[in-house]
């Protein structure tokens, strides 16, 4: 389901600085996987990284140490 316009709509700008050696290596990705969108292909990266950590950091009602013992059995 894709959402209306208005929600899509980017209005916040971050910028990142690369050295030439990430650089050199970001666009070899690019050019040996056709990726055409650089900018698109770097936020989904970026978002896949975060939602990833936000699901193994979620709050629990236990330790990390009382999950392991309840693992076990």
């Amino acid at each position: 389901m894709r959402l209306p316009r208005a929600v899509q709509t980017r209005k916040h700008r971050k910028t990142i600085s690369l050295n030439d050696s990430e650089l050199a290596a970001l666009e070899k990705y690019c050019q040996r996987y056709g990726v055409k969108n650089q900018t698109a292909m770097l936020r989904e990266t970026i978002f896949r990284q975060i939602i990833d950590k936000f699901q193994t950091d979620y709050p629990t009602l236990w330790s990390s140490r009382e999950l392991a013992k309840l693992e076990r059995f």
